[in-house]
């Protein structure tokens, strides 16, 4: 018997655990799915955010093909790992463009704008980098920026990009960044340059050990059913994932269980408990607790496609991969706590503009200092360009010999809609994911500007003299052509939400404005599943601030 359950110790359940057991007479339970990664590489920058590593705590499963893609199919990434995506991502702390959270106030949660949340986003971070009234330096999540950019080609399409008109902003957490912006990325990285996730932010050993008596972590264990009596959440069953430990488990909660397996995880652990679409649940056999047609529902991500070139080798990160003494020298650097590449994000500069301020012929910026638009959405950007020295499409088949750099392309304001669905009864069998890529024909016209984009911005860095061949282009700046080349080879950016989303029960929502289920008592969900819509930024910097307003709610009994 526990006061609060919490299913989930990713990247939002850290956070609430955290906070919730603050009160010593609070009891809490965290069941994660995965485990403590704790090596000695967990904490690198670079070897730590590597997804295609075997050692990185990652499961992946087969979307369904992706209709408007050729029918392509594209792996959905699960973050098996106490802190979830915070301890496998790229580390990237980008809030989002204050724009997005006056979208979400404009649809009707006023109490989620950016004035709602802007305390939160200060109360959980340490700036390192940053001064400003809108940074916070006081609390547990360590970040900063690293404007040393360590190859050539960065600073190069830093040149491009201010020749064609991009804001060269000091902090694009700020509240005052124009929507075309180039910008060094804040990182969560602290000053031993160890990556910070938020288990190890909020929930290092020195705070489970001393709150030993009141807080509980469970991990490797597989929620299969919310207990649910009389319209209230009341329990958890749970197996473990070590198919050695047999049987079923059950925990009980006094006053509230929280989902927070994230937007592919939450709807599947909904719809196993009885709650989501009654016809859906009826084929799998599964009584109907709470009819929600929107679980599982309007799943968004960023559609991501990635442009590459060939550049020197030693320009890029395949350097060290194809250089053991190189890659050692490196690594011997960081544990040495010198300046090195081991020690600082994959991404570390990144551009972001409205397509509609794009130039049609040059792409250079050219509307700037238009109005803010509530009917086009440009108050925030619908682009995001991200500049990485490696390659960035699926996993090449074979090992990269050469240097390749890559403008990764991005889609922030996709209107495109997937869906998470049960393929099984069975918890740990992975949901049924249909990302929706391209189902909306209007997704294409931002990523038609972006590719001319990148292409401009290209060639201004062979114009200013760096070496720089095409490698994986469209053949042609034809609509065919940029649409072809969309198609082939587009991808996802693992920035999942939106399946379990804030709004109301007749407009396909599934939680309230204070995160709580429809239908059923004593169950809320705090993760990226509950955006109304997603964010033009990385997801993880709002997911940390809704865990920290979600705590605020439930101590306050809202």
């Amino acid at each position: 018997m526990y006061d609060y359950i919490l299913v989930g110790g990713g990247t939002a359940g850290c956070v609430l655990a955290a906070r919730l057991s603050e009160d010593p007479a609070v009891s809490v339970l965290v069941l994660e799915r995965g485990r403590v990664h704790d090596a000695w590489y967990a904490r690198i920058p670079l070897i730590s955010s590597d997804v295609t590593s075997k050692a990185t705590p990652i499961v992946r499963s087969p979307s369904i093909p992706i209709t408007g893609a050729e029918g392509q199919v594209v792996d959905i990434v699960h973050a098996e790992v106490l802190g979830g995506g915070s301890a496998v991502n790229a580390m990237l702390v980008t809030r989002g463009a204050v724009g997005d959270f006056e979208h979400w106030a404009a649809l009707g949660h006023p109490e989620w704008g950016y004035t709602s949340l802007r305390p939160y986003f200060i109360k959980s971070e340490k700036s390192l980098s940053q001064r400003s009234g809108d940074r916070g330096y006081s609390g547990p999540w360590v970040n900063q920026t690293f404007p040393d950019y360590p190859y050539k080609v960065q600073s190069s399409v830093k040149a491009a990009a201010l020749a064609l008109g991009f804001a060269d902003v000091g902090d694009l957490n700020a509240a005052n960044v124009p929507v075309d912006a180039f910008a060094t990325l804040d990182a969560a990285i602290d000053g031993k340059m160890r990556r910070m996730s938020t288990y190890h932010a909020f929930l290092p050993a020195e705070i489970t050990n001393a709150r030993r008596n009141r807080l509980s972590v469970c991990i490797k264990a597989v929620a299969t059913r919310i207990m649910v009596e009389g319209g209230v959440a009341v329990g958890v069953e749970f197996e473990s994932s070590d198919k050695s430990v047999p049987g079923a488990f059950y925990a009980r909660a006094r006053r509230e269980i929280v989902v927070c397996c994230g937007a592919i995880g939450s709807p599947q652990l909904l719809l196993l408990s009885g709650i989501g679409a009654a016809e859906h649940l009826g084929e799998h056999g599964i009584e109907t607790v709470s009819d929600l047609p929107g679980v599982g529902q309007h799943l968004q991500d960023h559609i991501g496609l990635p442009l590459m070139y060939e550049v020197p080798l030693e320009d890029t990160l395949h350097y060290i991969e194809n250089n053991m003494w190189a890659g050692a020298l490196e690594l011997g650097k960081y544990f040495l706590g010198r300046k090195s590449i081991m020690g600082v994000p994959v991404t570390l500069i990144a551009m972001f503009a409205h397509s509609s301020h794009l130039d049609e012929e040059t792409a250079a910026v050219s509307n700037t200092n238009a109005a803010p638009s509530e009917a086009t959405g440009d108050n925030r950007p619908d682009l995001e360009i991200m500049p990485i020295a490696h390659w960035c499409s699926e996993p090449p088949p074979y090992k990269i010999k050469m240097g390749v750099f890559s403008f990764l392309l991005c889609n922030v304001q996709p209107k495109s809609r997937g869906s998470v669905r049960l393929a099984s009864r069975d918890p740990h069998l992975r949901p049924t994911v249909d990302l929706g890529f391209l189902s909306n024909a209007e997704d294409f016209v931002p990523l038609r500007k972006g590719i001319r984009l990148a292409l401009r911005l290209a060639e201004a860095m062979r114009a200013d003299g760096y070496p720089m061949k095409d490698f994986q282009v469209p053949s042609s700046e034809a609509e065919s052509d940029l649409d072809a080349f969309i198609r082939t080879h587009l991808r996802n950016v693992f920035h999942y939400t939106s399946s379990c989303r804030m709004a109301r029960r007749e407009e396909g929502g599934v939680v309230d404005d204070d995160l709580r289920v429809y239908g059923v008592r004593g169950l809320r969900v705090c993760d990226a599943s509950i955006f109304p819509c997603v964010t033009s930024g990385h997801t993880m910097t709002p997911v940390i601030a809704i865990a920290e307003r979600c705590a605020d709610l439930m101590k306050k009994g809202c």
